[in-house]
């Protein structure tokens, strides 16, 4: 990979369809002063309708020096990474930029496209080698944000299972965009009533405390500041979401992290461990006010998946988000990772336990981690329940009440 004179910093631009990124990008064009920009719009339909806006506000402007790329027919966190990585490298060197944009599809996931960022070529070099992140920004339409949250909120029924391959939910996508992000532009708010707008500020600001939240009306910001801002630390923001946080604070015995070994033999490490701490309690003022509280489950028995499944598809009222690991009877050697976001829940098995890998012999307990050693418990293992519960005047003890009632009965050992 060839390198430019200098690096040349990018932004990346996430939100859901309509959230006001365009808008955003439009506004960098206009209010960028002396900075050159170069952009990138993704789309995934054939036709990238947001390019389209982008070149009249170019042609508006009688801006001829903006050099900007399209890449559409897919996202650019899953099926065209590759098309990103390479468009973002030619960009950085031939642009003469001083700035390069992003502006993901409604339907991207920040942390995939991290992934494509930082994937490494075959000489052991990545994208953000010559072109660092500043921000990830992610774009919120606070009117339909509150109104799934209020949907979620008020149903009669229970929640729905997210299999692989389905169409991802908005709130899920919201939240997820949410998580991962260095400043979020809560958009729309002459949309919100007063009330709503404190809210819809506690409810974000529980799910990602560190990120620089704003209400804020037709995507309006300081673009200089933006720009400039060099917010992104990839520890900090890939684990600023709320429930790795709370896992981190609460564990006092040592480090709360599943290490897992993929086929290829790569290393994977999912904790908080993996990211520096962040201090403060997250929105602690609008927090109190709309009784926004956390808890975590934890526990050495596992479950059993008819019955977490009965137990996740349930009403649970006021419940948030919900995310950890969990031990399932009938898949005992493999990390489950549960997810809740609003209405739709999900399980994914991302990897053997560590006990499980030391009873086939293919480890040594002189090769566990030091936060393996520290979560070992005999006759377990590594094996346990940690899922954080995040949600406005939820019933902890219900919950958990619930929880237990999920986990293997003395009849089910005999």
């Amino acid at each position: 990979m060839k390198s430019p004179k200098k690096p040349v910093p990018l932004t990346l631009l996430s939100g859901f369809l309509g959230s006001g990124k365009t808008t955003l990008l439009n506004r960098m064009l206009s209010e960028c002063g002396d900075t050159k920009l170069a952009l990138l719009v993704n789309d995934v339909g054939e036709i990238n309708v947001d390019a389209s806006l982008v070149k009249s506000q170019l042609k508006e402007l009688d801006d001829n020096a903006t050099q900007m790329v399209e890449l559409s027919n897919g996202c650019i966190c899953c099926s065209i990474q590759g098309d990103l990585a390479n468009a973002v490298e030619e960009l950085a060197k031939t642009s003469g930029a001083d700035h390069i944009v992003i502006e993901a599809s409604g339907v991207a996931e920040p942390t995939q496209v991290l992934q494509a960022l930082f994937a490494q070529d075959l000489f052991g070099k990545q994208v953000v080698d010559i072109a660092p992140i500043n921000a990830l920004v992610t774009v919120i339409d606070a009117r339909l944000f509150m109104n799934e949250w209020k949907r979620i909120h008020d149903a009669d029924t229970g929640k729905e299972i997210l299999r692989p391959g389905e169409q991802q939910p908005v709130f899920e996508l919201m939240v997820e965009q949410i998580e991962c992000a260095d400043v979020i532009l809560l958009n729309k708010k002459d949309l919100l009533s007063a009330d709503e707008g404190e809210q819809v500020l506690a409810i974000v600001s529980g799910l990602n405390s560190r990120a620089d939240t704003r209400l804020v009306q037709d995507s309006q910001s300081d673009v200089a500041a933006l720009l400039n801002c060099r917010a992104f630390k990839m520890e900090d923001t890939i684990g600023a979401p709320r429930w790795m946080q709370e896992m981190e604070m609460d564990q006092k015995k040592g480090p709360s992290r599943f290490s897992l070994q993929e086929s290829s033999g790569a290393s994977v490490a999912m904790s908080p461990e993996n990211f520096a701490r962040i201090k403060g309690e997250p929105g602690s003022d609008f927090a109190s006010r709309y009784g926004l509280k956390t808890f975590i489950y934890r526990s050495r028995i596992p479950f059993k998946a008819a019955k977490l499944s009965k137990f996740l598809q349930s009403q649970h009222p006021g419940l948030l988000r919900a995310k950890g690991f969990a031990w399932i009877a009938e898949r005992a050697g493999q990390v489950a990772l549960i997810s809740v976001a609003g209405d739709v829940n999900r399980c994914d098995f991302i990897g053997d336990w560590w006990a499980t890998r030391f009873e086939k012999g293919q480890v040594r307990r002189e090769q566990f981690p030091e936060e393996v050693v520290q979560n070992w418990e005999e006759p377990f293992g590594d094996r346990r329940q940690e899922i954080v519960f995040i949600g406005i005047n939820m019933d902890e003890a219900a919950l958990r009440s619930g929880l237990d009632a999920c986990q293997m009965q003395a009849e089910d050992f005999s």
